[in-house]
């Protein structure tokens, strides 16, 4: 599947560009806003083939004069210069020039839209983040904040990368990949509201969700199933630590329909029937947690020992077709 970052920032640099190429030969401004010294200036600066220097003399002439008739003629030909170097993927000095004329024009949607591009093609996350922010500030996509997310991942900031999956779903409250990462994050941290609120959601979006671009239908299918499975068993996991057992069986039951090694829906599957002192059924699901080895396997398996021994003369022996029968269920 394509990274939605290179996919919306591509997409994006190329609008800007294609627009600033319409907009790089304006008409020259009228004669009395600019002296026969400045035209011969911006002779000059047109005839430069050196685009570095053409930008330089472009910032020193407008820092100068700021209000004089030409500025629209410089900026125009500034972004000529941008979309040639750009075109070039010479993005070292994009980025350059670019902090150079945002000196003079901080706000320049061109030219911060142009640095986010560049940031991101040299995997620059920190770059990339810093100017993704300010092109989102104006132009709000769930495609810009998830890419702006995964910068942040990447750079390691957890607060910022949770704060920017829920701009994402404040765009599109039906992006399964987000619903089913946070519902995997909240529910890692124990912050069993949050992970039951994002499972609920996604619940609800799935049956009418659609497949993402790039993506197949047997990877679309998986997906579901991951989504499903991660919703249901972590709202039965929540109703488990609630104490209402069935509620959590009902759940965690339909998770390991959608995904048969999910390993914690067994654990709580084991833990919920044994509450209700269904011990052969809380042993085959401890059984099966343990054979997944997975974050609870050790103890699931003390588990299954604890209730295995009292009948058994305190001996684990016999144990094994407790096992045997959880491997075959896992095959089937």
């Amino acid at each position: 599947m394509n990274s939605p970052s290179v996919s919306y920032i591509s997409k994006t640099l190329l609008s800007i560009l294609f627009v600033a190429c319409l907009v790089c030969t304006p008409n020259l401004a009228r004669a009395q806003d600019y002296t026969e010294d400045d035209f011969k200036i911006w002779q000059d600066i047109q005839a430069e083939k050196d685009d570095a220097k053409k930008v330089d003399m472009i910032v020193k002439f407008l820092h100068e004069k700021p209000k004089n008739g030409l500025r629209p003629n410089m900026t125009a030909e500034y972004q000529k210069a941008m979309v040639e170097m750009a075109n070039g993927k010479k993005w070292a000095q994009v980025i350059a020039l670019g902090d150079r004329f945002l000196e003079i024009a901080p706000n320049d949607s061109f030219t911060i839209t142009n640095m986010a591009g560049a940031y991101e093609a040299t995997g620059n996350s920190k770059g990339f983040a810093t100017f993704g922010e300010k092109v989102y500030a104006s132009k709000p996509s769930s495609e810009l904040a998830l890419a702006i997310a995964r910068a942040y991942q990447k750079l390691g900031n957890e607060a910022k990368y949770l704060q920017w999956r829920e701009k994402v779903l404040e765009k599109d409250p039906e992006n399964i990949e987000v619903l089913m990462d946070m519902m995997k994050k909240y529910m890692a941290s124990q912050n069993w509201p949050q992970a039951v609120k994002y499972s609920r959601t996604c619940l609800k979006v799935l049956p009418e969700a659609k497949r993402p671009e790039g993506m197949n239908d047997p990877a679309w299918k998986e997906t579901q199933n991951q989504a499903y499975a991660i919703a249901y068993g972590v709202i039965g996991a929540d109703a488990y630590q609630k104490n209402n057992y069935p509620e959590a069986i009902r759940n965690l039951d339909s998770a390991v329909k959608y995904y048969k090694r999910y390993e914690m829906a067994y654990y709580y599957l084991g833990m919920s029937y044994w509450r209700q002192s269904k011990l052969d059924a809380a042993m085959l699901n401890f059984a099966k947690a343990y054979i997944i080895k997975g974050p609870t396997a050790n103890s699931a398996k003390q588990y299954l020992d604890q209730l295995w021994k009292p009948g058994h003369r305190n001996s684990t022996a016999g144990e094994e077709r407790v096992i045997e029968r959880a491997q075959q269920d896992l095959k089937q």
